[in-house]
């Protein structure tokens, strides 16, 4: 068991802590290509525990800034997208994607002191329908050729989800066998069951043999559940069915018929 002080230490993803600055270090997905049309209102973003705000100039291009103007800490996900940059609605400091601010109304002619503002700004890169920033140390590195980001689209499936908990608990359910032997399990021959059995695009496998079957432990010949004789699930089951590849040893059967109690005489 984990102690409260190597639990923080494993989970805690903010700036300043060793959790955080080692995913810093990588390009990270912060939002969906679709979530951020062109014309499209600034997104307010909070990644690795920093309050950010992503935005699209008026090249088309994302870029990612500190939510809090430096100014009077206004809310830039409220900015206009305007004169190459985004501009704060509260005074309308002008900054582009890499944090400079470009204009400073209200301040006498001449002045320069907009030149010595620099506002946190983050490296972002658009492939794949996906939006990657790199919020860590120096010269980004290069974003990995990972074969699913250079697949045409029709070979790939964009998606986002929330998860209420740090990433250490989403990864631990990814790995781990057991649940998803159990929670993803789908019964691919059973009608009546089956949840999302369906062809993955650009493959010849399905959603049920990536979420099932293949994520299995070798054992031999175990019953990974007994179903009770009296539950509705075990009088609507089939006799036999699986979802395994043929090669598999997991199967799962229905009980067999109750028996009938002895009868006692006298």
């Amino acid at each position: 068991m984990l102690t409260r002080e190597e639990n923080e230490l494993l989970t805690r993803t903010d700036r300043g802590t060793p959790g955080g600055d080692l995913l810093r270090r990588y390009w990270q997905p912060v939002a969906l290509a679709a979530e951020l049309p062109p014309g499209g209102p600034p997104v307010p973003l909070r990644i690795l525990g920093e309050d950010l705000v992503l935005y699209r100039d008026e090249q088309g291009q994302p870029g990612l800034l500190g939510l809090h103007c430096p100014h009077r800490g206004a809310d830039l996900s409220y900015g206009r997208l305007e004169d190459g940059g985004l501009r704060c609605l509260y005074h309308g400091w002008l900054f582009d994607r890499a944090g400079r601010c470009l204009e400073q109304p209200g301040e006498p002619q001449g002045s320069t002191f907009h030149e010595r503002v620099r506002h946190t700004a983050y490296p972002c890169q658009e492939v794949a329908e996906l939006i990657f920033a790199y919020l860590g140390p120096g010269e980004p590195p290069l974003l990995p050729a990972y074969e699913f980001l250079t697949v045409p689209g029709a070979q790939r499936y964009v998606n986002k989800a929330l998860h209420e908990c740090n990433y250490l608990q989403g990864n631990e359910g990814n790995i781990d066998p057991a649940h998803l032997s159990f929670l993803h399990y789908l019964f691919q021959d059973d009608p009546g069951r089956n949840r999302s059995v369906k062809d993955v695009a650009g493959t010849n496998t399905s959603t049920n043999s990536l979420y099932g079957a293949t994520c299995r432990p070798p054992s031999r010949s175990r019953r990974l559940i007994t179903a009770c004789a009296s539950s509705p699930c075990a009088r609507s089951a089939p006799a036999r069915f699986t979802c395994a590849p043929p090669t598999s040893s997991y199967r799962t059967s229905a009980p067999s018929p109750a028996r009938p109690a002895a009868r006692a005489t006298a």
